[in-house]
């Protein structure tokens, strides 16, 4: 998946984001936006978005001169799901299929996205009852399928407080072996190895990152370590958006858990921005992306 025009804007909207988390000062807003407005046309966009937004958010972090600008509201949105951990564990666990029940209540805080939603919204969302959450697309089945026959299997977590509803899911793969990978270095709300030891995800997985500073898992820059890792496990779950744009044509089955929060996401997959996704790549032969129930509308995205 490759960045498109459509990417410019948000990365200016995450560069003042940014900004506007480390200083009130408007001067140094504009500022920063005119530094990356010439910044962007050196950048190569036959990439995907994720890695083309990383190398803005990092040029954005190194300008401000902070290293980790969403590093309080991290640990904010992780303490908020945690209060409820408990209460959602119920809530799965009484429903008929509860692996399904926690990747909907994944798909749920996977809204937490701080720089497109705000927490006041991820909390609206998950106090409803997130098992009856729509799919536009839902390879489910065939997760489930490849989780029975799986010895081990790699988790590629995306963002701090939904890491919470990851935990559920991962108590309920039923694999023996489970690697969860985390961000080498702070990048907006991507979960670190700090934020994952907040949660106590150690107790239930091996802890990686994939060798390399990025946004989302461009493989051809990871360590060899982490290549051999990915190649081998039965089972890769990815979540998150940044993770699919950069893994949506992978050589072996990855499993995406995500919203599509941008349109060219939302076009890209055939389906509306912010729809929910439980979608296999790459696509079984004669099965396409674009889902028939959204087929018809493509053109209205």
């Amino acid at each position: 998946m490759e960045a498109s025009s459509d990417c410019i804007p948000c990365m200016l909207t995450q560069a003042l984001g940014a900004a506007r988390r480390v200083t009130d000062d408007t001067w140094l807003h504009r500022k920063l936006l005119f530094a990356v407005m010439e910044y962007l046309p050196t950048l190569n966009f036959d990439r995907s978005p994720a890695e083309v937004s990383y190398d803005c958010l990092h040029f954005t972090t190194r300008y401000l001169g902070v290293t980790d600008p969403y590093a309080d509201e991290k640990q904010r949105s992780t303490r908020k799901l945690l209060a409820i951990e408990h209460e959602l564990r119920q809530k799965l666990l009484a429903a008929p299929d509860p692996l399904e029940a926690a990747i909907r209540y994944a798909l749920a805080a996977n809204r937490i996205d701080l720089g497109a939603v705000s927490e006041q919204q991820v909390e609206q969302e998950l106090s409803c009852d997130a098992t009856a959450l729509e799919m536009a697309i839902n390879d489910y089945d065939a997760l489930r399928s490849a989780l029975a026959e799986a010895r081990t299997a790699i988790y590629i977590l995306s963002n701090a407080g939904e890491v919470v509803c990851d935990k559920l899911v991962l108590e309920q793969l039923g694999v023996p072996e489970i690697t969860c990978v985390v961000r080498q270095s702070p990048i907006i709300n991507q979960v670190t190895r700090d934020d994952v030891a907040d949660v106590g995800l150690e107790r239930l997985a091996r802890i990686v990152d994939p060798g390399v500073d990025a946004l989302g898992i461009p493989l051809s820059l990871c360590s060899a370590e982490f290549r051999a890792l990915f190649a081998d496990a039965d089972v890769v779950i990815a979540r998150g958006q940044a993770n699919y744009a950069t893994l949506d044509e992978p050589e072996r089955d990855v499993y995406h858990i995500f919203r599509a929060k941008c349109e060219h996401t939302a076009q890209h997959l055939g389906v509306r921005r912010d729809d929910a996704i439980v979608a296999r790549t790459p696509r079984p032969k004669g099965r396409p992306l674009v889902h028939p129930q959204h087929a018809a509308n493509e053109g209205d995205l």
